[in-house]
């Protein structure tokens, strides 16, 4: 099987390199597609000066401008589409998949009823880390969609060998092509947040994901802290800090895209109402800046109504610019 790994990365060289070491010592070798989503952080400089460049099987591109991991996963499965391989293997540049987890895959294809394959994921390094079982691994809700429209897979099928299931996000999913040929690629407009889940409910379209428990991807997530306590009265909340504002737009309007497009009956508009109305309520009684998150909250809720993918305008508003 001739396979190609695609590895997104911004501004992260440090995990990037472990990643990479863990795909270059893979029992079962593939070729490794780099895309450096215009990092700011030297990695351009760094990966030819630690020799990654010298790998034969090493393809590396830098892009112009940042367009997401969303973006960088699109064009990663286009190339590889396009260059005769049989499978992607789709990849966060904060992920280090255990040295056997590839050939394990592999062991358990059957493309007549799977659509795509993916190992379990573990949050944290190989030395300190907990299962992960929300967020990356689950099955869909058609009807109650938001606030996510994935749900958490029952704790025991993690204890199967295998675990037939429907959503694998792009922490370690391998990926037919013919299945990329059958439902096209991922969803290059939503920038960042749930174009894995987008893309998994088309990817259930033709088969269910098959997940092998034999082996693990480790996913060394290294959020900072996005919340803080805020008071109303005798009441408190955690709420987004103004600074991480701007990211929570992508999520809230490509979630409702999603419901939009792929949840079904009545509900679904209900819950958008209802996520609108806590929202702003909060931001009122809660929130600093409250004329900037009324226009974000807002702005979101429509975009992703109306399908609107600007993604030029959290920056936009954020500097008071139409």
């Amino acid at each position: 099987m001739k396979i190609c790994t695609v590895v997104v990365t911004y501004n992260r060289y440090e995990l990037l390199k472990e990643c990479l070491d863990s795909l270059i010592n893979q029992t079962y070798k593939t070729d490794i597609f780099v895309i450096n989503n215009a990092s700011t952080d030297g990695t351009h400089t760094k990966i030819k000066e630690d020799g990654y460049l010298n790998n034969d099987n090493l393809i590396y591109k830098k892009l112009d401008k940042n367009l997401g991991g969303a973006g960088g996963f699109y064009h990663g499965t286009k190339f590889v589409s396009e260059n005769n391989y049989d499978y992607v293997w789709l990849m966060d540049d904060d992920a280090e998949p255990e040295l056997t987890t590839l050939e394990e895959l592999l062991k358990n294809t059957n493309n007549k009823i799977y659509s795509a394959y993916a190992p379990k994921v573990m949050i944290g390094t190989k030395e300190k880390h907990t299962l992960s079982t929300f967020g990356h691994r689950g099955n869909f809700d058609y009807i109650n969609c938001l606030p996510a429209f994935q749900k958490p897979l029952d704790i025991n099928e993690y204890k199967k060998e295998k675990s037939e299931i429907e959503m694998a996000s792009f922490v370690g999913i391998l990926i037919p092509i013919s299945s990329v040929k059958k439902v096209g690629l991922p969803e290059e407009r939503f920038f960042i947040h749930h174009d894995d889940t987008e893309y998994s409910l088309r990817l259930i379209t033709i088969g269910k994901i098959l997940m092998v428990n034999s082996v693990s991807i480790y996913h060394k997530e290294q959020r900072q802290e996005e919340k803080i306590q805020r008071q109303f009265l005798y009441s408190k909340k955690n709420r987004i800090k103004f600074e991480k504002l701007w990211l929570k737009y992508f999520g809230l309007r490509n979630s409702i895209f999603i419901a939009l497009k792929y949840g079904k009956g009545f509900k679904r508009y209900l819950l958008i109402l209802k996520l609108y109305v806590d929202l702003i309520k909060d931001i009122i009684l809660y929130d600093d800046k409250k004329y900037i998150r009324l226009k974000f909250a807002t702005n979101s809720f429509y975009d992703g109504i109306k399908g609107i993918f600007n993604n030029e305008k959290p920056t936009k508003i954020l500097k008071g610019k139409k």
